[in-house]
């Protein structure tokens, strides 16, 4: 694999490019069925999972942090990343800082392991669907 000047191979993901893909793709395609599909079947919308792209490519990012990144407000964060949290797809740990306080660092599940987890989802809910649809087919 050839590397360029900058020392980054091709296969390389620069911080915040994830996003930039992803919002070219929806831009492209009215209906983009993964995201289609994440919300239908895993109960994960596009603003969640854009939310999941920036802490994968911004690990241990607190709420704001984030908030900055999307130029979004804070609570508007916090409600997104809660089916992040209820899918184990971004897990929080809590950091006590100097003024007494906690704030919470988020990371992102792996690519890798997202991409498992969706599979597994999907076949689920392919199963049940197909388990309805031929109890249908019996009355």
């Amino acid at each position: 694999m050839e590397t360029a000047d900058n020392g980054l191979t091709e296969e390389t993901v620069l911080p915040d490019e994830r996003v930039a893909r992803f919002e070219k793709l929806l831009d492209e395609t009215s209906e983009l069925e993964l995201t289609e599909m994440m919300a239908t079947v895993c109960g994960v919308h596009k603003a969640a999972f854009r939310v999941y792209l920036t802490v994968l490519d911004h690990p241990h990012s607190t709420i704001t942090e984030i908030a900055e990144i999307h130029d979004r407000d804070k609570s508007t964060i916090g409600k997104q990343l809660q089916p992040l949290y209820e899918q184990e797809l971004v897990t929080r740990y809590p950091r006590i800082v100097s003024s007494g306080g906690v704030k919470y660092l988020h990371v992102a599940q792996s690519f890798a392991e997202t991409t498992e987890w969706l599979q597994h989802e999907l076949d689920r809910w392919t199963d049940s669907v197909m388990t309805q649809l031929t109890q249908l087919h019996m009355i």
